[in-house]
C-alpha cells in the first residue's frame, strides 16, 4: 500500500494574515515529527498572487522557511525549457506549426483554400487538444506513458463514419505530443526536496499532486493543506459568516451602476479597505471601471484586456485593412472608413492634416475647388505609396510579411518612437515579433520562413494573434480596487467582494465546446472535461464566501428576455435556508450612485457675437443660413461646424444631383450643337457611363438613379434642341466665380455656377440644375426676396471689375430635372434687381454684426425644425419660446435679426 500525504484541513473564515499564520504553523507542526528539513522543502501554491501572503505568514511564525512557489515559477527557476517537438508555451507558434503540418497534406491544403475560417477553427481545436494531452502526459510518471499512448491510439482509431475528421485531427495532436521525447515537467521530477507541501484551493492541481504522489512513493513525505469545502457540501463555508447580499437590477446599465455604487460604499467603510471586483462579465466590468474613473477611483486590473481592443492594435489592423482595400477588387463598402481610420493615426496623416481634411471632404462627396481636389488626390497617392511594401498580389512567407510590416512601423525613427513609447504599442510589436530580439527563436524562424500566406491570410493571422494576446496596463500602486477573475480571487485577503454577472447565463453555465475527443474517450484518458470545469467553478465561487462581505449582482433581463439567478446562487440560497439556526434568506440590497442636487437654471436663447471670426468669403449657403437664422450662420460659418455624412452610406438624392451635374457637364463640354437626336442620345448615355466609371459608386448603387436618368434623356434632348433653335448655346459649366463688392467691407462672395447659356443678342442666362420638387421651387420664387440662391449667383455673374453690378445683363432660372414633365424652367423674374437688394441687405447686416449685434437664435419656422444646430442652440431647453419683439404700441414688429430681406 502506497504512502499518503498528511492532510490538514484549513479553517473557514477570512484568509487574512492570521489565517495564513495558521497555515504556516501547520507546516511547522508537520515538519518536526516528520523530520523534514524545511530549508529544503517546497510549498506549492495554486497561483502567484498568493505568494506574498504565504511568505508573510511563514515570517510571522518564524523559524526556517520552505521554498514557496507555484508550479510555473518553480519550473522557470530550473532553467530554460528543453527544445522538443511537442507543443510549447507559445500559442502563436503552436498554431503556426499545426497549420503548416495540415497544409503539407493535399486534403489539408484544399481545406485551407476552400474554407479558410473552418480551417482556422480546425487548427485551434487541434492545438487545444494537443495542449490538453500534453498536460495529461505531464501528470503521468515516465513508466506509465507508453500504456497511455497505446490506449489513446486505440480510442482514436478509425477513419470512417461520423466524426472521422475530428478523430483524424485528434490523432495528429496525439502524435505531435508523442514526438516530444522529453516531457518538460520531468525537470520538476528530478528535483529532490525534503518534502512537498501543497495548498489545495479551487480544486486539485493535477501536476502538483502528481509530483507529490510520486515523491511519496519514493519515500519523500508530503503535506496537503486543504482549503476547499467538502465536495458534498461546497457551500459549507457560507455558514461561518454573514450571508452574501444580493442585488437584482433592471438591465445591464443599472447593474453596472449598482456595482459601482457598491464598490464606492465598500471603500467608505475603511480608509484602507481592499475591494475585489470580479470580472465574470467583462463587458459589465468595463462599464463599472469607466464609472469608477469618473469618481476618481484608481483600480488594479489583474485580467487586463485583449490586446486587439487597444488603440495601438486597432491602428495596426486599420493599416493592414487599408492595404487590403488597395488590391484589385479589394475595396468594399467599408474601405473609405478603414482608410481614414488609418490615415488619422498614421505618420503621413499627422504630418499633413490639411490634406487629410480635404481628402475626407472629397470622399464624403463635398464639392471642392479644383486645386483642393487635386491636393487631396495627390495626398492619397502618397499614402498609397507608403503601403506599397504590403502590396504585390502574391503569396509570401510569413517572415517576408513581417519584415515589410516592420519596415512600415520601425524604419522611421519618429514612427518607431510612437510604437515603442506606448505600452500597448510595445505589446503589439512583441506579439507580432516585429522587434529584432523577439524573433530569435530558431523554431519560430524556421516556421515563419516556411508558412506562406496571401495578404488576406496575413491580416487574418495578425488579427488572431492580437485577439489572443492580453495587455495589462500599468496601474497605480495605491489603488484599493482589484479587478480579477473569480479563480484568482480565492484566498486573497479582501475586505469586500463585488460580483456583477451572477446570473444564469454568466455564472455556472459552462457550455461544452466542440472538441476533437468524445467525452467518453476524454474521461477514459483522464483529460479534463466539462464536468471538471464546472466543479472548479463551483469551488472557486464557494471560496468567495470566506470574504467578510460579498455582494452578488445580476440583471433581471437581457433585452426582452428574462434572466434568472445563477444555479450556483440558487444552491447557495438553499444551503443558507438549511442552516442549523433556522431558515434564512440572502438579504436584498439596492445600491445606487451618489446623487447631488442642482438648482434649476433657466436656459435662454444664445446671443453670440461675431468678434473677429470673419471668413474671407461667403458662399450662397452661408448667406442663406444668415438670412434664415443668425445663430445658424454663427455655428455653420463662423465656428465651422456641420453634420458629417457617413462615408459608407448608399448614394442619396444629393449624390444623384451631383452625379447628374457631372454627366451634363461631360455631355456639353466640347459638344457641337446639332439637331441629330440619335447622336446626342448616344453622347449623353456615354457621358453617364464615363461618369459612373469615374465615381465611387457601382452600377448597383446607382441603379435607381440610372432609371430616372434614362427617363430624362429624351425629354432633356428635346428641350435642348428647342432651346438651341431659339438661339441659345451652352457657354460654360461648373464655373468658379469670386467677387468682392466694396459694400461688404472686405468680405468676398464665391460660388460655382452650374451652367451659363449665351444668346447671339448678348443676353446671358444662368441655369441652376435642381433635382428637388418643382412645387417647392415655384413657392420659393413666388416672393423674389425669399430666393437667395439665384440672386446670389446673379450677383457673382453681374459684378464688374470694380465691384459694381450690371443687373440688366443677367437672367436666371432653376432647371428642374427630376419631374415627370422635366426639364422644367423656372425663371427668377428681375433677378438682377434681387441681386442688388441682396448685396445691399447683406452689407447692412454685416455692418450690424461687426458693430457687435448678437446673432440670436430665432427658434421659429420650418428652418428651425430641421436645423442641424438645434442641439447647439438648446432650442428645446429654452425657458420660453422665442417670440417677436413688441413695439411701444403693443403691436408686433418683425425682428431684423433674420438677415437681409
Amino acid at each position: 500500500m502506497s504512502a499518503s500525504a498528511t492532510l490538514f484541513a484549513l479553517p473557514a473564515g477570512r484568509p487574512d494574515r492570521a489565517w495564513w499564520q495558521v497555515a504556516a504553523r501547520a507546516v511547522h507542526d508537520w515538519a518536526r515529527p516528520s523530520r523534514v528539513d524545511l530549508r529544503d522543502a517546497v510549498w506549492l501554491l495554486p497561483y502567484s498572487a498568493l505568494l506574498p501572503a504565504a511568505r508573510q505568514g511563514l515570517a510571522d511564525v518564524g523559524g526556517w522557511q520552505p521554498r514557496v512557489e507555484t508550479v510555473a515559477t518553480l519550473r522557470a527557476q530550473l532553467g530554460p525549457r528543453l527544445a522538443a517537438g511537442g507543443p510549447g508555451p507559445d500559442a502563436v507558434l503552436n498554431r503556426l506549426q499545426a497549420a503548416q503540418w495540415l497544409r503539407e497534406v493535399p486534403a489539408g491544403a484544399a481545406w485551407a483554400r476552400d474554407d479558410a475560417q473552418a480551417f482556422r477553427q480546425g487548427v485551434d481545436a487541434l492545438v487545444r487538444t494537443a495542449e490538453a494531452m500534453q498536460m495529461r502526459v505531464a501528470c503521468l510518471a515516465p513508466a506509465q506513458r507508453e500504456a497511455w499512448w497505446n490506449e489513446a491510439r486505440a480510442l482514436l482509431a478509425g477513419s470512417q463514419g461520423p466524426g472521422s475528421i475530428e478523430r483524424l485531427l485528434a490523432r495528429v495532436a496525439l502524435e505531435w505530443v508523442a514526438s516530444d521525447l522529453s516531457v518538460d515537467a520531468d525537470v520538476l521530477r528530478r528535483l529532490r526536496p525534503s518534502g512537498w507541501i501543497l495548498l489545495r484551493a479551487g480544486g486539485p492541481d493535477a501536476l502538483a499532486e502528481a509530483l507529490q504522489r510520486e515523491a511519496l512513493e519514493s519515500g519523500i513525505p508530503g503535506l496537503l493543506l486543504d482549503a476547499d469545502p467538502p465536495p458534498s457540501e461546497p457551500f459549507a463555508l457560507a455558514l461561518h459568516g454573514q450571508p452574501p447580499a444580493e442585488a437584482v437590477c433592471h438591465d445591464a446599465e443599472t447593474e453596472a451602476q449598482a456595482a459601482c455604487a457598491q464598490v464606492l460604499a465598500e471603500l467608505k467603510v475603511s480608509p484602507v479597505a481592499q475591494v475585489a471586483l470580479i470580472a465574470q462579465d467583462r463587458e459589465a466590468v468595463r462599464r463599472v471601471r469607466a464609472l469608477l474613473e469618473r469618481f476618481g477611483v484608481a483600480v488594479i486590473d489583474d485580467t487586463g484586456w485583449r490586446l486587439s481592443t487597444t488603440r495601438s492594435a486597432a491602428r495596426m489592423i486599420a493599416m493592414l485593412r487599408s492595404a487590403q482595400s488597395l488590391r484589385p477588387g479589394g475595396a468594399d463598402t467599408t474601405a473609405a472608413d478603414r482608410r481614414l481610420e488609418w490615415l488619422k493615426d498614421d505618420a503621413i496623416g499627422l504630418a499633413q492634416p490639411d490634406s487629410l481634411v480635404l481628402l475626407e471632404a472629397h470622399w464624403r462627396g463635398q464639392r471642392l475647388a479644383d486645386d483642393a481636389r487635386e491636393k487631396a488626390e495627390a495626398f492619397w497617392v502618397d499614402a498609397q505609396a507608403r503601403l506599397a511594401p504590403l502590396l504585390g498580389g502574391r503569396r509570401k512567407a510569413l517572415s517576408d510579411w513581417l519584415r515589410a510590416l516592420s519596415a512600415l512601423c520601425l524604419a522611421d525613427t519618429q514612427e518607431a518612437a510612437r510604437w515603442r513609447d506606448d505600452p500597448a504599442g510595445r505589446a503589439v510589436l512583441l506579439a507580432l515579433r516585429l522587434e529584432p530580439h523577439a524573433a530569435h527563436d530558431a523554431t519560430w524562424q524556421t516556421l515563419a520562413g516556411q508558412a506562406t500566406m496571401s495578404l488576406d491570410d496575413f491580416v487574418a493571422w495578425v488579427d488572431e494573434v492580437l485577439g489572443d494576446a492580453s495587455f495589462v496596463p500599468p496601474h497605480d500602486s495605491r489603488a484599493r480596487v482589484v479587478i480579477t477573475p473569480m479563480a484568482r480571487a480565492l484566498l486573497r485577503p479582501f475586505d469586500a467582494v463585488v460580483f456583477p454577472g451572477a446570473d444564469e447565463r454568466r455564472l455556472g453555465a459552462i457550455e461544452p465546446q466542440p472538441e476533437l475527443i468524445p467525452p467518453a474517450a476524454a474521461q477514459a484518458l483522464g483529460i479534463e472535461g466539462t464536468a471538471a470545469q464546472r466543479e472548479r467553478e463551483t469551488l472557486a465561487f464557494a471560496q468567495l464566501l470566506r470574504q467578510p462581505r460579498l455582494t452578488l449582482l445580476r440583471r433581471a433581463a437581457e433585452g426582452s428576455e428574462p434572466l434568472g439567478a445563477s444555479a450556483l446562487v440558487e444552491r447557495l440560497r438553499l444551503a443558507w435556508l438549511a442552516a442549523p439556526d433556522g431558515a434564512r434568506t440572502l438579504p436584498r440590497v439596492s445600491p445606487s450612485l451618489p446623487v447631488r442636487s442642482e438648482r434649476a437654471v433657466a436656459v435662454d436663447p444664445p446671443l453670440p457675437t461675431a468678434g473677429s471670426r470673419w471668413p474671407a468669403s461667403l458662399s450662397a449657403s452661408a448667406v442663406e443660413a444668415l438670412r434664415a437664422c443668425p445663430y445658424r450662420f454663427f455655428s455653420r460659418v463662423l465656428l465651422g461646424l456641420g453634420e458629417v455624412d457617413e462615408l459608407d452610406r448608399g448614394p442619396a438624392k444629393r449624390d444623384y444631383g451631383n452625379w447628374l451635374h457631372a454627366v451634363l457637364f461631360r455631355f456639353h463640354q466640347g459638344r457641337v450643337p446639332t439637331q441629330d437626336l440619335e447622336a446626342d442620345r448616344d453622347r449623353l448615355r456615354q457621358s453617364a457611363r464615363d461618369e459612373q466609371d469615374a465615381s465611387a459608386y457601382s452600377e448597383a448603387d446607382l441603379l435607381p438613379f440610372l432609371a430616372s436618368f434614362e427617363a430624362l434623356v429624351d425629354p432633356y434632348l428635346r428641350w435642348l434642341h428647342k432651346r438651341e433653335h431659339e438661339g441659345w448655346a451652352w457657354a460654360h459649366g461648373e464655373q468658379e466665380r469670386r467677387i468682392a463688392p466694396p459694400a461688404l467691407g472686405g468680405v468676398a462672395l464665391h460660388g460655382r455656377l452650374d451652367r451659363l447659356d449665351q444668346h447671339p443678342d448678348g443676353r446671358v442666362e444662368l441655369l441652376d440644375y435642381k433635382t428637388g420638387s418643382v412645387t417647392s421651387l415655384r413657392s420659393q420664387l413666388t416672393d423674389r426676396s425669399e430666393d437667395t440662391q439665384l440672386a446670389f449667383y446673379a450677383a457673382l455673374l453681374a459684378c464688374d471689375e470694380r465691384g459694381g453690378l450690371r443687373p440688366e445683363v443677367v437672367n436666371a432660372a432653376y432647371l428642374a430635372l427630376d419631374d415627370r414633365h422635366a426639364p422644367v424652367s423656372l425663371p427668377h423674374a428681375g433677378v438682377g434687381e434681387s441681386a442688388m437688394l441682396l448685396i445691399d441687405g447683406l452689407a447692412a447686416e454685416l455692418a450690424r454684426l461687426r458693430a457687435g449685434e448678437p446673432m440670436q437664435a430665432l427658434g421659429q419656422g420650418a428652418v428651425c425644425e430641421h436645423c442641424e444646430a438645434r442641439g447647439l442652440c438648446r432650442r428645446d431647453h429654452w425657458s420660453a419660446p422665442a417670440s417677436p419683439a413688441k413695439n411701444g404700441e403693443g403691436d408686433t414688429a418683425p425682428s431684423d435679426a433674420g438677415g437681409p430681406a
